[in-house]
């Protein structure tokens, strides 16, 4: 190799997207071994940013220095071998009292995140997934996505803490965020904190650093309609009427769409559609809200509870209408996992596309999109009515 190519380009600027496929690159520390203009250079632990789909690799802009450096240090001694084991840099950027496990590495060698002040702020620190579920159960919390791996803690004005979920399942959070946050968070932080995996590749990492919000995928879309429902619900009667337990978060963020029609897929598509934006209702809650307005939730299940609470409050929805989706994903549920004879199956079925307003043997790939697209528009519609 030729010591040139270690200079960057006139205005190239190395950022965390894979130059062939444009995913995210991770961080990993990688052992380099190049004759580099006529010296040979070994690097134990350089870090490397590596896309895990093309299993291509760049150098940061400081390990491109290092290699600079390591060369010009051989010409001064006139050798032609060098062979160095890089220490971590293991910085403690002094942000608050409570001391947090994190990777100052990731601060330095991940693009975008150093900056000539505030140093440290954008340190990535991560967290078990579990740590939002306090957030979900406390009516203290408010809990919002904009999609399903890009979030929002909120307590009242006190403060806000944005959050991502990187491609391991791990939740991100900015070091100088967390030290804004109370003590006591901080403490409850702390207890789910983890070993970073360099991974910050996110919808997070891309709002957040490049300013930039592709469009959502339909999924996400519905799963963010969800969530403004929810918060309406929330400020009209300070009441969290679903939960986000661990089952219903970790379902979200794995499910894709569906892209065969077999008899498994139906039932795992149903299933997870069921207990997302179904079974996550709170009963309780919107018994007491129906109450709350003067009706009587005694004998209903959860979507007529939701449906008596949409028509005791906003009185000009056609309520019935609007709450069609959920009856249809119920039923659809039903037929899908053959709860019932044949022929009721295939009866339940065509009331499903009827309804959906599709042809009646339409089957798993027609059925899904349609449902989909009405969900988000009742919980568009309701959110924008509350």
């Amino acid at each position: 190799m030729d010591l040139k190519e270690f200079f960057p380009e006139s205005g190239h600027i190395q950022r965390l997207y894979c130059d062939q496929c444009n995913g995210h690159l991770d961080l990993v520390f990688d052992d380099f071994s190049e004759t580099v203009s006529g010296v040979e250079i070994s690097i134990n632990g350089l870090p490397v940013l590596h896309c895990p789909k093309c299993n291509e690799k760049y150098l940061p802009d400081d390990s491109r220095f290092a290699v600079i450096h390591l060369h010009e240090q051989a010409a001064k001694r006139s050798s032609d071998i060098v062979k160095v084991t890089r220490n971590k840099t293991n910085q403690d950027f002094g942000f608050g009292a409570v001391p947090f496990i994190y990777d100052s590495d990731d601060y330095k060698y991940i693009p975008g995140l150093k900056r000539p002040w505030d140093e440290g702020f954008l340190t990535p620190v991560f967290f078990n997934r579990e740590v939002l579920l306090k957030y979900d159960s406390s009516p203290t919390y408010r809990l919002s996505f904009a999609s399903t791996t890009y979030g929002e803690i909120r307590r009242g004005d006190d403060f806000s803490m944005p959050f991502g979920l990187n491609g391991n399942g791990k939740i991100v959070m900015w070091l100088g965020d967390i030290d804004r946050l109370p003590e006591a968070e901080q403490y409850y932080l702390r207890s789910e904190n983890i070993e970073s995996d360099h991974s910050i590749g996110s919808e997070f990492y891309d709002g957040q650093i490049e300013c930039v919000f592709t469009d959502l995928s339909k999924e996400d879309d519905l799963f963010k309609a969800r969530s403004e429902f929810l918060e309406a619900c929330f400020k009209k009667f300070g009441s969290k009427i679903a939960h986000l337990d661990k089952e219903v978060f970790d379902l979200s963020v794995s499910f894709n769409a569906p892209i065969v029609d077999t008899e498994k897929e139906r039932r795992h598509v149903a299933d997870t559609l069921n207990k997302i934006y179904l079974e996550s209702f709170d009963n309780k809650a919107l018994g007491a809200v129906i109450k709350s307005l003067g009706g009587d939730p005694k004998s209903l299940g959860s979507i007529k509870r939701l449906q008596k609470v949409i028509e005791l409050s906003c009185p000009a929805l056609d309520a019935s209408t609007i709450m069609s989706p959920f009856y249809i994903l119920y039923d659809l549920r039903v037929a899908y996992s053959h709860l019932g004879s044949d022929e009721s199956e295939e009866e339940k079925l065509k009331f499903v596309t009827d309804r959906l307003d599709i042809k009646a043997d339409s089957g798993l790939m027609e059925i899904y999109p349609s449902l989909i697209e009405k969900l988000h528009e009742s919980f568009t519609k309701l959110a924008d009515s509350l």
